[in-house]
């Protein structure tokens, strides 16, 4: 394995891990995993109930937060993976692992377990994977300069 795939995997981990830990742990700043959790199998009612009748801070946090969290999953999947590098293994990854999370956090007490927030991870996992295929036209235009 060479240097840069270790470090690859390295930052790849780190994007687990911190899904993990925003996922299922509680956290005061966030206001995520302190109060009483729930259920919700309509795509899109949470969503738009934060647009709605929550706050600016719950609409980042919740709908910007679910995408952001998923974007380097996306780019760092097919690094990490190369012979797992297109479009279908990608999103089928993310998108099992935020329906593994979901499923857990079906149990969590403090934890909401949302169709919205695995419509907003996949989400965010496919934006990531654009990103990698964007820098990887990028790189290939370039080098025809160089």
């Amino acid at each position: 394995m060479n240097r840069k795939q270790i470090v690859m995997d390295g930052l790849f981990l780190t994007s687990l891990l911190a899904i993990v830990y925003l996922t299922m742990f509680p956290n005061m700043y966030l206001g995520t995993g302190i109060a009483k959790g729930g259920h919700n199998f309509t795509p899109f009612l949470m969503i738009t109930e934060i647009f709605l009748d929550g706050s600016v801070f719950s609409a980042i946090v919740n709908n910007i937060g679910n995408i952001a969290m998923f974007i380097p999953f996306g780019l760092l999947y097919p690094l990490t993976f190369p012979n797992k590098s297109s479009f279908l293994p990608v999103l089928l990854a993310g998108g099992g692992l935020s329906c593994s999370i979901e499923m857990i956090q079906w149990f969590m007490e403090n934890r909401w377990s949302d169709i919205d927030d695995l419509i907003l991870n996949t989400f965010g996992t496919v934006l990531g994977y654009g990103i990698y295929q964007g820098i990887r036209r990028m790189k290939k235009r370039i080098s025809i300069f160089l």
